[in-house]
């Protein structure tokens, strides 16, 4: 199978679940996988923003990634590298590629301003780094600050190896113009809330944060929209975003890690600080949906 045929898929930005002591719970973390592949999702990115990976060490980041190695089974397995040093972005890039990841997927280096030769050559590293393994730029403007015009994005997806592009932006008319541009590339939706408008416009995979928790339903959603039942897809977005309302209320990190806790998926709900910890006097709201979600787990 091609790396872009075996990557067009639904991959879970897999969360890090924490002690009580806020260190890494490998035991959690093995029973989040396991949680995430019986909601029929065939496919990880990890150490993302989900993962909270710019808030751990480059220690830590390669044991997410070895544990996820060790038992994702033959689920597609993409390495998100990025830093904001190349050389911790090279070191696990190196990682992804003697773990055996499928791609190596990165956002740009962030907080100080850099010209665009600059991140091609930061790409260009990881790429070396990566040894053979392709990659996907992670493209998040909102997050990284750094914004990619259609042409630098046509600039990257020329690089040799360069696959695709992560696309975690509203912008769907971008979206539609690298499909167009691009037809061969591999273009993963990056908002949840936009699962259904990003396949339409030429997605053909993606990325989400709550496919950890709801991730049956977006598999329900893509299998609709391909038999033809607009309609049917419409709802089941509908239902995934009435969920996200609330989560971005709450703050979204900590909310899906306090609704896996209460769905017994992780042992607490701790997230890594400076991100806030839910607790069930700050989370009225996502108590009341937990009855609900039982059902899609």
């Amino acid at each position: 199978m091609t790396d872009i045929a075996r990557l067009s898929r639904l991959h879970a930005a897999l969360m890090t679940p924490y002690d009580a002591d806020g260190e890494i719970s490998e035991p959690c973390l093995r029973n989040l996988i396991a949680h995430v592949r019986r909601q029929g999702i065939d496919g990880f990115y990890v150490g993302g923003s989900t993962g909270e990976a710019l808030l751990q060490t480059t220690e830590e980041r390669l044991r997410v990634l070895s544990i996820v190695a060790e038992n994702a089974g033959d689920a597609a397995r993409i390495g998100q590298v990025g830093a904001i040093s190349t050389r911790e972005a090279v070191r696990l890039a190196k990682g992804c590629a003697e773990l055996g990841y499928d791609a190596v997927s990165a956002i740009p280096p962030i907080y100080f301003p850099h010209g665009k030769d600059a991140i091609i050559g930061y790409y260009s590293d990881i790429l070396e780094a990566a040894g053979g393994l392709p990659l996907i730029i992670y493209n998040i403007p909102a997050m990284s600050g750094v914004t990619f015009t259609p042409d630098d994005l046509r600039r990257l997806l020329d690089m040799p190896n360069v696959i695709g592009i992560k696309q975690t932006s509203i912008d769907m008319y971008q979206m539609e113009q690298l499909r167009r541009a691009f037809p061969d590339a591999l273009l993963l939706n990056g908002y949840d809330e936009m699962l259904l408008a990003g396949t339409v416009a030429g997605a053909n995979g993606g990325v989400g944060s709550t496919y950890n928790v709801i991730g049956s339903n977006y598999v329900e959603m893509i299998a609709a929209l391909r038999r033809g039942e607009i309609e049917a897809a419409q709802m089941l977005q509908a239902k995934s975003n009435a969920l996200i309302d609330v989560l971005v209320e709450v703050g979204v990190f900590p909310g899906l890690k306090y609704l896996l806790y209460r769905l017994g998926v992780i042992q607490t709900p701790v997230c890594r600080k400076p991100l806030a910890t839910l607790s069930s006097s700050t989370s009225e709201r996502l108590n009341a949906a937990v009855a609900g979600l039982t059902a899609w787990a």
